[in-house]
């Protein structure tokens, strides 16, 4: 039997369920080890408020890791697959699964055919260059993504993530829809398994897999996404530096920083997002073979340095 393991970071639970949903039909096919990532001082969940989940920003976005706790099992064994589950902090990999990807225990991956699923509310294309990146320092070789998000409308799905960061309520209620990845498509994601399955049990090319993915909708990218989160990413990295000059996480000195930053960010997507979006769609249009050759890209496996965004090295 194949050996897969199934690596992962998760604060509510939505990753290990959509993870737990992709395996559910290789479960008796394939030796399947599940191990979460997690810090030595771990982030809250519910965050309780705004400041809190802020006060993250600027580590996310400048990949400042932090211990992570020790993952010796997973050294046990030469595993054919590695199945990495993660999903972005502003535009970037979160804090605890970047300080993995940087971490001594990341030596599993390398010479590894590697798959990444990402849950997310929208916007994952900076994140996943990222990863990308380090995959490529690590000498594993990325051979299929899978990008689950939220298909709310873009205010409909802010307000109802808010709701889930600060009261932990995933559920619907009268006044939002349900939060993050639907059950739906969490339920749906075990299609992908026995895809994966095949393509490992045939010993097919690299670049087969990702193909037959997005053939069973892997990725659903809307091409005005790409322009947007573009103009986000090359911003981020600045209010980033200018709040770490000013402190380390839990210092008051960076909240003044912090604060314009929430202002601005939600002043972006509950006023200037329809703007932006007409701007964005608009941009589509003029530029319309820049953006498929871009959608084209996004929604394959191969790393072209500085692609979106500000390149970013990561710091400790």
């Amino acid at each position: 039997m194949k050996k897969i393991l199934v690596l992962y970071f998760t604060q509510s639970g939505q990753m290990k369920d959509i993870l737990s949903g992709l395996c559910a039909d290789i479960q008796d096919k394939a030796q399947i080890d599940f191990a979460p990532i997690s810090l030595v001082n771990p982030y809250p969940f519910p965050w309780a408020q705004y400041d809190t989940f802020f006060d993250a920003m600027p580590e996310s976005v400048l990949g400042i890791t932090f211990p992570v706790n020790p993952m010796p099992q997973i050294m046990e064994k030469e595993y054919d697959l590695v199945i990495l589950g993660y999903q972005p902090w502003f535009l970037s990999p979160s804090i605890p699964f970047n300080s993995f990807l940087q971490s001594e225990w990341s030596a599993v991956l390398k010479g590894k055919p590697v798959v990444t699923v990402i849950g997310c509310r929208n916007m994952w294309l900076n994140a996943q260059e990222r990863v990308k990146n380090r995959l490529q320092e690590l000498n594993a070789r990325l051979v299929g993504n899978i990008a689950l998000d939220d298909k709310h409308p873009n205010i409909a799905s802010t307000l109802s993530i808010v709701r889930w960061m600060l009261k932990g309520q995933k559920e619907a209620t009268e006044k939002s829809p349900e939060a993050g990845v639907s059950m739906t498509d969490i339920k749906a994601s075990k299609r992908f398994g026995n895809t994966i399955l095949y393509w490992l049990q045939e010993q097919q090319a690299d670049d087969a897999l990702q193909p037959q993915l997005l053939a069973e909708g892997a990725i659903q990218l809307r091409p005005n996404l790409i322009v947007m989160e573009g103009n986000g990413a090359r911003l981020f990295p600045n209010w980033a530096a200018n709040a770490r000059k000013l402190g380390l996480p839990g210092d008051p000195a960076r909240q003044k920083v912090l604060k314009k930053f929430k202002v601005v960010l939600f002043i972006s997507i509950f006023i200037l997002s329809p703007v932006s979006g007409s701007m964005a769609k608009l941009k589509t249009i003029l530029q319309k073979k820049k953006i498929m050759d871009d959608l084209h890209y996004f929604r394959g496996i191969k790393y072209i340095k500085g692609k979106i965004g500000k390149e970013v090295m990561p710091a400790h």
